[in-house]
C-alpha cells in the first residue's frame, strides 16, 4: 500500500551541519551522499545499510565563506562544491574534490554571487547562476575555462538544469517583496535552451508563475518539467510545446526545491513551510507529506533506487526519509 498525506514515510536518519543546509546529492551508486551549507563546509556521508543514521566520512572546505550547491560529477568519483565568498567584493568560486582523499582544486572563480550549477548530463561542461544576476554562464568542466554566457534573461535566475538530451533550462523572476504586485513583469519565467551549437537558442519560454521561479528539474526521461515558485505553487510542463500540464498546490510557502524519483512518477517538493511533499505526477494528486524539519527546505534529491529521499534545511539538519514503492 502507498502512503497518504496521513501515513508519512519514516525518517531514517539525521545529519547535520552548524548552520543552514543549502544543497544535498546523492552519488550515482546511492552508497554516499554529500550536503553543503553556510558553515562553510561540504560533508561526504556514507549511507550503510542497517544503520540509524549516516556516517561522516570526509569534511571538505574551500576558499569562502558559504556554500550554496554540492554535486557528484557524473563520473561518480568527484565532488563538486560551489562556495560564495566576500574579499572586498562578493565572489564565487567551484571546488572540485575526489571523494576517495586528496586536497581540493580551483575549477573556476566569478564575481559576484552564485547560487546555482548543475553539470550536464556528459559531464563536460558546468552551467552556473546567480539571483543576483541575470546570466547564466557554461565552463568548461575540466579546465574551468568560459565557453559562453546567456544573458538575455529579463530577471535574476535562480535555478539551472540539465535535461537527459543536453537541453538547459533557466529560472527567473523576482522576489515578490521586490516587485509592484500589480505590474505584469512580476510573472516568473523559464527558459529552455538549446546550448548543442556555436550559437544558443532558446527553443522555449514557460511563463505562468506568479513572481519568480526558485527551482526547476526535469524529469528522468526529459518529457517533463518541473518548476516551483515564489508563487507557492509547483507547476508540470511539456518542454516539447512548452504548454503547462498541470499546476499542483498545498505549500503554504515558497517553493525552493525539487526532485523526480529516479524509479516512478513520483516528485518531490521541499517548500518555506517546513514541510516536503510527495506527488504522483500521472494525476497531480499529493501522495505524502513529510514533516520533520524546523526550518524552511532548500534541497530534495532521490537515492538512484528511490526509495530514500534527502532533505537539507535552515534548521541545519540532512534529513533521510524511506519512501515505500507504489502499490
Amino acid at each position: 500500500m502507498s502512503a497518504t498525506v496521513t501515513e508519512r514515510p519514516s525518517r531514517v536518519g539525521t545529519a547535520k551541519h552548524s548552520d543552514v543546509v543549502t544543497s544535498v546529492a546523492f552519488s550515482p551508486d546511492g552508497r554516499r551522499l554529500v550536503s553543503g551549507g553556510w558553515d562553510g563546509l561540504v560533508k561526504l556521508w556514507d549511507l550503510r545499510e542497517g544503520s540509524a543514521a549516516p556516517k561522516l566520512l570526509r569534511v571538505m572546505r574551500g576558499k569562502w565563506d558559504e556554500v550554496e550547491s554540492v554535486a557528484f560529477g557524473p563520473d561518480g568519483r568527484t565532488i563538486a562544491g560551489l562556495g560564495v565568498g566576500w574579499d572586498g567584493a562578493p565572489f564565487s568560486a567551484v571546488t572540485i574534490w575526489d571523494q576517495e582523499g586528496g586536497r581540493g582544486r580551483v575549477l573556476l572563480r566569478a564575481s559576484g554571487k552564485v547560487d546555482s550549477m548543475a553539470f550536464s548530463p556528459d559531464g563536460r561542461t558546468l552551467a552556473t547562476a546567480g539571483g543576483e544576476s541575470r546570466t547564466v554562464t557554461l565552463w568548461d568542466a575540466a579546465n574551468g575555462a568560459e565557453l559562453l554566457s546567456l544573458p538575455e534573461h529579463t530577471a535574476p535566475v535562480w535555478s539551472v538544469a540539465f535535461a537527459p538530451d543536453g537541453r538547459l533550462a533557466a529560472a527567473s523572476g523576482m522576489v515578490p517583496a521586490m516587485v509592484d504586485p500589480a505590474a505584469e513583469e512580476r510573472r516568473g519565467e523559464i527558459k529552455i535552451w538549446d546550448v548543442s551549437g556555436e550559437k544558443p537558442e532558446c527553443l522555449r519560454k514557460l511563463v505562468g508563475h506568479d513572481y519568480g521561479v526558485a527551482a526547476a528539474t526535469f524529469s528522468p526521461d526529459g518529457k517533463l518539467l518541473a518548476s516551483g515558485g515564489f508563487d507557492r505553487a509547483i507547476r508540470l510542463w511539456d518542454p516539447e510545446d512548452g504548454e503547462s500540464r498541470a499546476e499542483l498546490t498545498g505549500h503554504i510557502g515558497w517553493v525552493a526545491a525539487l526532485a523526480f524519483s529516479p524509479v516512478e512518477p513520483l516528485l518531490a517538493s521541499g517548500s518555506h513551510d517546513r514541510t516536503i511533499r510527495l506527488w504522483d505526477v500521472r494525476d497531480g494528486s499529493c501522495r505524502s507529506v513529510l514533516e520533520g524539519h524546523a526550518g524552511n527546505v532548500y534541497s530534495v534529491a532521490f537515492a538512484p533506487d528511490g526509495r530514500t529521499l534527502a532533505s537539507g534545511s535552515l534548521d541545519g539538519a540532512v534529513r533521510l526519509w524511506d519512501v515505500p514503492p507504489e502499490g
